[in-house]
């Protein structure tokens, strides 16, 4: 697994998967990024994570700190969040 040595969090608050414009590494230091989706901060976070952990990614230093409070979404609105990794 590769050793994250810096990682960076961007809270994109709720956001209808239609009009969510994305997040990634172009102009950073960073060279992965992964976004998750979920009904609050800390399941978006969870599941970026686990994209992360897909990549080869040794995740278990991030600490997830969002927080869980879930928040009543419309249809095909999710909380995002994406976390950026070198």
């Amino acid at each position: 697994m590769k050793p994250v040595i810096e990682y960076n969090i961007v809270d994109h608050g709720v956001e209808h998967c239609q009009y969510f414009q994305g997040e990634g590494t172009s102009f950073t230091e960073f060279t992965d990024c992964a976004t998750g989706i979920g009904d609050s901060a800390y399941e978006a976070m969870e599941d970026a994570l686990e994209n992360l952990a897909q990549s080869d990614w040794d995740v278990s230093t991030i600490p997830n700190k969002q927080s869980k409070r879930h928040y009543k979404l419309g249809e095909e609105c999710y909380y995002h969040l994406s976390v950026k990794v070198r």
